[in-house]
C-alpha cells in the first residue's frame, strides 16, 4: 500500500491580516477560499502581534490506496458479469444461398418456408419421414437382389450336378449302383448330404461312405467296401459274408471267391421263410461267423485234417437262421465220419473240443476203428460211435 499523504491540519499565518469586513455578497468559491479585502493600515502598536489561523477543508480527498481498492472492485465486478459471445460458423450454401468463398460468418437462421397447409410441420418430422422412406427403398432393393440370386441358383444350369466321382472301390457293380441313384441333374444346393450318405451306407457292398460337394456341379463320394471272410452256401445260392455277419453279394459277383472257405447251411433246405431272410443286406449271427472262421483256422493245425466240409445247422428256434441265435457246426470228413462240434455259445472252449477230437482220431487209428460219429457237445465227456 502506498503511504497515505497526510493533509496539513493547520497553517501558521506568517503575515498579519486585518479581519475581513463582512460582506453580503456570496462567495462563489466556497468557504475554503477567502475573498481578498482591502487592507487598512495597521497601527504601530499591533505590528508585533502574531496570530494563528486554523482552517479545515470541506472534503477529504481519497488516498491512493483507496483509489486502488475501488479500481480493483470495479474490475472484479466487470469480470463477474455474464458475457455473451457471438459464434462464428463456416459459410454454407444452405444458409447464404451462394457458394462460400472463404472465412467465417455469423450463423443465420433461415426464414421459415411457406406451407399451403395451415397446420405447421413439426421440427424433424420431414427428415425422419425421408430416412424411413430411404430405408424401405434400400430394403426392397436388397430383397429383389436376393430373390434374383436365389432364383438363379435354384433354377440355373450352372449349379446342377454334372459329375459324380467315386473313390475307394474298383467294383464296377458298386460304382454303377451309386451313379444310378439319380444324383446327376439335381441342384447341388438341394441335395441332402446326410440322406444320400445313409442311402449309400445301406448298400450291402459298402461298409462306410462319405459325400462331399465340390462347387459348382460335382459330388465326391468316398466308400469303404466290405471284405468277405466266408462263403455261405444255401440250397438257393451261395453268398459272401463279412466278419460282422452281413451278407454282401452272390458268390458269382465276387472276384476271388474260390479262395474263401465255405459253410454249408443245412438248416435252410426246404424252408421258404429262411430263403426269404437270407439275401444281400441281411445278417447272420456274428458269433456263428467268428466260430466258423476259428474252425477253419485251428482244425488243420490240431488234427492235421485239411480235406473236410463244415456244415451248419440252426438252433432249435423253428429251424431258421435268426439274428442272435447260435447254431451248431458239424465237420464232415472225407473218410465218412461226422464230428459234432457244437456252437459258439457252448461252455467248453473250441480248443478243448479240437484236442478231444484229435485224441479220439488217434485212438481209432491205433485200434483200427471205423468211426461213424464223434459228439463233442457234452464238455469233457465226448461220445463216439462205430459203423456196423
Amino acid at each position: 500500500m502506498t503511504e497515505e499523504k497526510r493533509q496539513p491540519r493547520e497553517q501558521i499565518a506568517t503575515h498579519i491580516y486585518r479581519r475581513p469586513v463582512a460582506s453580503s455578497a456570496p462567495n462563489p468559491m466556497g468557504s475554503r477560499y477567502r475573498v481578498p479585502v482591502e487592507e487598512t493600515p495597521v497601527e504601530a502598536e499591533n505590528v508585533s502581534v502574531r496570530r494563528r489561523v486554523v482552517t479545515k477543508p470541506d472534503a477529504i480527498q481519497p488516498s491512493a490506496g483507496e483509489r486502488y481498492v475501488n479500481r480493483r472492485n470495479q474490475m472484479y465486478s466487470a469480470r463477474a458479469r455474464k458475457q455473451t459471445y457471438t459464434h462464428l460458423t463456416p459459410r454454407t450454401l444452405a444458409q447464404t444461398g451462394v457458394a462460400a468463398s472463404s472465412g467465417q460468418r455469423r450463423a443465420l437462421n433461415r426464414l421459415p418456408q411457406h406451407h399451403s397447409s395451415p397446420i405447421p410441420v413439426r421440427s424433424g418430422r420431414r427428415g425422419k419421414n425421408r430416412n424411413i422412406l430411404l430405408r424401405l427403398l434400400a430394403l426392397f432393393a436388397v430383397l429383389v437382389v436376393v430373390a434374383i440370386g436365389a432364383n438363379f441358383a435354384l433354377t440355373g444350369t450352372a449349379f446342377r450336378v454334372a459329375q459324380v466321382s467315386i473313390a475307394g472301390t474298383h467294383n464296377m457293380l458298386l460304382v454303377q449302383t451309386i451313379q444310378h441313384m439319380g444324383m446327376q441333374g439335381q441342384n447341388i444346393f438341394l441335395i441332402d448330404v446326410a440322406a444320400l450318405t445313409a442311402r449309400i451306407d445301406m448298400l450291402p457292398l459298402v461298409s462306410s461312405a462319405s459325400v462331399q460337394k465340390q462347387w459348382p456341379d460335382q459330388l465326391q463320394i468316398t466308400v469303404s467296401e466290405r471284405t468277405p471272410v466266408l462263403l455261405w452256401q444255401t440250397s438257393y445260392g451261395t453268398y459272401s459274408v463279412d466278419r460282422n455277419g452281413v451278407v454282401i453279394a452272390s458268390a458269382s459277383e465276387l472276384t476271388g471267391a474260390s479262395t474263401l472257405a465255405t459253410v454249408v447251411d443245412k438248416s435252410s433246405t426246404g424252408s421258404k421263410t429262411t430263403r426269404q431272410m437270407l439275401h444281400p443286406g441281411s445278417r447272420l449271427p456274428m458269433a456263428d461267423v467268428a466260430f466258423a472262421q476259428a474252425i477253419f483256422a485251428q482244425l488243420p493245425k490240431v488234427t492235421g485234417i485239411t480235406d473236410f466240409t463244415l456244415n451248419y445247422v440252426s438252433g432249435p428256434v423253428s429251424g431258421q437262421v435268426q439274428p442272435g441265435s447260435a447254431g451248431s457246426y458239424v465237420v464232415v470228413s472225407k473218410n465218412g465220419w461226422l464230428a459234432y462240434l457244437g456252437g459258439a455259445n457252448d461252455a467248453n472252449p473250441l480248443d478243448n473240443r479240437l484236442i478231444e477230437l484229435q485224441q479220439i482220431l488217434l485212438l481209432a487209428q491205433q485200434g483200427q476203428l471205423n468211426l461213424a460219429t464223434i459228439d463233442l457237445r457234452f464238455g469233457f465227456r465226448p461220445v463216439y460211435t462205430l459203423k456196423s
